[in-house]
């Protein structure tokens, strides 16, 4: 099934960062790589007081051996574990504060989940211009719940520049 991943950094070598989470979620037995996004320069959101992210969009297809919840629970678990195998703090303090690497699961085909640990199609991506643009470049026809990406990206206040993104 093919899914599609948000990756964002914002802390050290903040592209060498991104390489090395695809590189890590590649090596996951089910997963075969299928595209990756420009990389998009952007402005932080919530806390501004932090260095601007690197952002992309990757696409794989993830072979579903257990039911869907399970497989997706055990997916965000693998993702959460290269997380923390590359130096990711949570501070529950500053939940949207600097970050090594973040990885989020936007997609899972067309299926809507959701557990204890993720909800998919992500609850933010239709109001994440660092979101959509990069998934827009590799997947230019997909919709999220029934919303077409370009009709979502045209609600959003943001600026392209580039490859920066500006976002109120």
């Amino acid at each position: 099934m093919i899914c599609f991943f948000s990756l964002g950094s914002n802390l050290g070598d903040k592209e060498s960062n991104l390489a090395k989470a695809i590189e890590h979620i590649c090596r996951h037995g089910q997963i075969r790589f299928l595209a990756k996004s420009s990389i998009y320069e952007t402005e932080p959101q919530g806390d501004k007081n932090q260095g601007w992210f690197a952002n992309q969009v990757i696409a794989v297809d993830y072979d579903f051996s257990v039911p869907l919840d399970l497989a997706v629970d055990n997916l965000m678990n693998y993702l959460l574990g290269i997380e923390a195998g590359m130096g990711r703090v949570r501070d529950e303090n500053r939940r949207f504060g600097p970050r090594i690497i973040d990885i989020d699961i936007l997609l899972v085909g067309n299926t809507k989940i959701s557990t204890n640990l993720v909800e998919v199609p992500h609850p933010k991506a239709l109001d994440r211009a660092f979101v959509l643009v990069p998934l827009h470049e590799i997947a230019p026809h997909i919709t999220i719940h029934n919303i077409h990406i370009e009709d979502a990206l045209s609600q959003l206040d943001y600026r392209l520049k580039e490859n920066k993104i500006y976002q109120s």
